[in-house]
């Protein structure tokens, strides 16, 4: 894992035209486990890496539910007029 991220940073900074930056994997927080019927109503994750700035104010949440949650909320009037048809504001 550490070649993959020593390319992907010289790729940035080469591309960016700035310094390499640097990352920190944290081997002690994990992402919660994929759903299971053992526990249906926990915290789940699907798969997928979640970034976050070293003060923690920028998060880049890229996770298979996150991304499906966008897209949910992105078609829900879309799915909305398909099951309940026009309605009249």
């Amino acid at each position: 894992m550490e070649d993959i991220l020593n390319t992907a940073k010289d790729e940035y900074a080469q591309k960016e035209g700035v310094h390499p930056p640097d990352i920190i994997v944290d081997n002690h927080v994990y992402l919660p486990p994929s759903p299971s019927h053992h526990n249906p109503h926990g915290p789940f994750c699907s798969g997928g890496v979640v970034l976050a700035s070293r003060d923690g104010k920028i998060v880049c949440e890229n996770t298979l539910d996150a991304r499906l949650d966008v897209v949910f909320r992105k078609k829900l009037p879309e799915i909305r007029k398909l099951l309940f048809g026009q309605v009249a504001a």
